[in-house]
C-alpha cells in the first residue's frame, strides 16, 4: 500500500497525518510525492502509524519484521522531556495571546542533547515558525537575509528591504524565529535581534550552548525581555533510551533496565552518540540473525566498539 492510497482509504488530511508522527502537512506532501530525504522509512511509519490506529480497515495486515532486517528509522522522534518544554515554550510565543513585551525564548545545553533535533522537528510540524543556524562570519545583513528566506522563502538585497519585509510578514500573523548556534554571535549581533524582535514584534528563541548565559547576562536590555521558563536540557535518561529504541528501531527493552543503563552509559546521555550506537548494534544483530536485543549481543558489539 502507498502512502497515496492510506490517505484515500483513512480520509486524513495531510495535516492530520502528518500529526501521527510529528511531521507537518508540508512534509508529509514530499513524502506522498516521493520528494523526502528517507521518504520510503517515512512512507512505510506513516502507513503502520495509521494502521494501529485503526484508520486503514480491519483488512490492514501490519509488516511483520523479517530476522536479520532492523534498521534505524531516521524519521523517528522521541517527545523527550527536553521536547516538551521546549514546545510549551514555543507555543506560548506563537499565541496571539501572550505579550511580546517579553518574547525572546532561551534554550541551553550542552553539544549532543538534542536541541537541534528538537528544534527542527517544531519547525517542521508549525508554519509559523522558521529555523536559522548563526553561521560564524554572519553580518547583519546575511542574518537579517537568512532569517527573511527561512521565514518567507525569498529575501532582499538590503539590510533595510529585509528588515521591511519581516516586519509587513509578522503583522499578518505572529511567527517565530528560532536562531540555533547562537552562543557562536558577537554581543553586536545578539544585541542586534533584540532590535529586529521590537522592530518586528517578533518572537525569537536562541538556542545554543551553556555559554549562551553569560553572553544573555552581559545584555541587561535584552536579559529583560526574556520568557520564562528559560529552558536547559537535561541529560537523556534510560526511559528516553527505551522509547527511543522503541520508536526508531522497533524493539522493546523497557523491560531490561540493564541494558538501557549501559547504553546510556555508552552514549554519554548524548542523543547522536546514541543513535550511533543504535545503527552499529542493528549491524550486529543482522549479521547474527537475531531478533532480540540481549546482554550477549551488546557483548558483541562492545568487542566491536573497543
Amino acid at each position: 500500500m502507498t502512502l497515496t492510497e492510506a490517505l484515500e482509504k483513512s480520509g486524513l488530511t495531510l495535516a492530520e497525518t502528518g500529526a501521527l508522527v510529528n511531521l507537518g502537512k508540508s512534509a508529509v506532501s514530499r513524502i506522498k510525492s516521493h520528494d523526502y530525504p528517507g521518504w520510503e522509512q517515512a512512507e512505510a511509519l506513516i502507513i503502520e502509524k495509521m494502521g494501529e490506529n485503526g484508520m486503514l480497515g480491519d483488512d490492514y495486515v501490519p509488516p511483520q519484521r523479517k530476522r536479520g532486517t532492523l534498521k534505524v528509522d531516521p524519521v523517528a522522534f522521541v517527545r523527550t522531556q527536553n521536547v516538551n518544554s521546549v514546545n510549551t515554550l514555543a507555543e506560548d510565543l506563537l499565541d496571539d495571546n501572550t505579550t511580546l513585551n517579553a518574547s525572546i525564548g532561551m534554550v541551553t545545553g550542552s553539544a549532543g542533547f538534542g536541541k537541534t533535533t528538537t528544534m527542527k522537528q517544531f519547525v517542521a510540524t508549525h508554519d509559523r515558525a522558521a529555523y536559522v543556524p548563526f553561521l560564524q562570519g554572519f553580518t547583519l545583513n546575511m542574518l537579517c537575509k537568512a532569517i527573511s528566506r527561512e521565514m518567507i522563502g525569498s529575501c532582499q538585497g538590503t539590510f533595510e528591504r529585509n528588515l521591511q519585509q519581516i516586519q509587513d510578514a509578522s503583522r499578518m500573523y505572529r511567527r517565530l524565529v528560532i536562531i540555533d548556534e547562537a552562543d557562536l554571535m558577537p554581543l553586536r549581533l545578539v544585541e542586534a535581534l533584540r532590535n529586529i524582535n521590537e522592530y518586528c514584534d517578533l518572537p525569537i528563541m536562541l538556542v545554543g550552548e551553556d555559554s549562551l548565559v553569560s553572553k544573555m547576562e552581559s545584555l541587561p536590555r535584552l536579559k529583560s525581555r526574556v520568557r520564562k521558563p528559560e529552558i536547559v536540557f537535561v541529560p537523556l535518561n534510560t526511559v528516553d533510551v527505551a522509547t527511543y529504541y522503541q520508536s526508531a528501531v522497533g524493539l522493546d527493552i523497557s523491560k531490561t533496565p540493564r541494558i538501557c543503563q549501559t547504553l546510556l552509559r555508552w552514549a554519554n546521555k548524548d542523543f547522536r552518540a546514541l543513535v550511533n550506537d543504535a545503527q552499529h548494534i542493528c549491524q550486529v544483530m543482522n549479521a547474527s540473525g537475531v531478533s532480540e536485543l540481549t546482554e550477549e549481543v551488546l557483548n558483541a558489539y562492545k568487542l566491536r566498539r573497543t
